[in-house]
């Protein structure tokens, strides 16, 4: 399981992320079936929202995927 999915499971939906996030569920949904990745300006704030669950470097090991 990605990182990113690992968040959005832990904040509850892919909306609520989003939500957080203050970006459209859609985006969120293109990170999660398309870049399977977020984007890197949002890993602290993913981070944050997963109060930790999902770490800094678990988000950016995505990227090396």
């Amino acid at each position: 399981m990605s990182a990113i999915a690992k968040a959005v499971e832990i904040v509850g939906s892919q909306t609520a992320l989003a939500h957080i996030l203050g970006v459209k569920q859609a985006h969120v949904w293109s990170w999660l079936h398309i870049h399977k990745r977020s984007p890197a300006k949002y890993i602290r704030r993913i981070s944050l929202a997963t109060r930790g669950q999902v770490s800094d470097s678990d988000l950016l090991k995505d990227h090396e995927r």
